[in-house]
Order: structure tokens, then C-alpha cells, then sequence
């Protein structure tokens, strides 16, 4: 069976918060928490570092902000 890992749990897995992940991309502290909750396509700007700082693919990087988009997207319709 092939886990799919959200990008919340990516975060808390190899970031520990929301807001390390802001201090490993030099953002105020609440930054990627905004963005997660409200607008993850920004996310993408940071896409590179992200999977740099993880050791996890930029693919992999960019299905799970995807994934998130689309989550928020469906969210906001209801």
C-alpha cells in the first residue's frame, strides 16, 4: 500500500512546526502557517529550499502544496 504524506505531516515530521519551517525560510514566525491555511500556492515560491532543508524531492514537495491548494480550494466552496 503506498502512503501519501499531507503536507501537515510533512511539516511536523521534518520541521517539527509550522513555524521552524518559517525560520528555516527566514519568515516571520506565523508565515507559513498563514499560507498553509489560507493560501499554500505561496508556498511553492519556497518549494526548492523546502525540499532542500527536508532531503525530500522538490516532485514530492510540490504534489503535497498541490494537494494542500487543492484541500483549501474545496474548503472555501463549502
Amino acid at each position: 500500500m503506498n502512503y501519501v504524506m499531507t503536507l501537515a505531516t510533512f511539516i511536523k515530521v521534518k520541521f517539527g512546526t509550522q513555524e521552524r519551517l518559517s525560520k528555516s525560510l527566514q519568515l516571520h514566525a506565523k508565515t507559513v502557517n498563514k499560507w498553509y491555511n489560507n493560501d499554500p500556492k505561496k508556498l511553492f515560491m519556497f518549494a526548492r529550499e523546502i525540499a532542500k532543508y527536508s532531503d525530500t524531492s522538490t516532485e514530492e514537495v510540490v504534489q503535497m502544496i498541490e494537494d494542500r491548494c487543492d484541500d483549501v480550494r474545496y474548503l472555501k466552496s463549502e
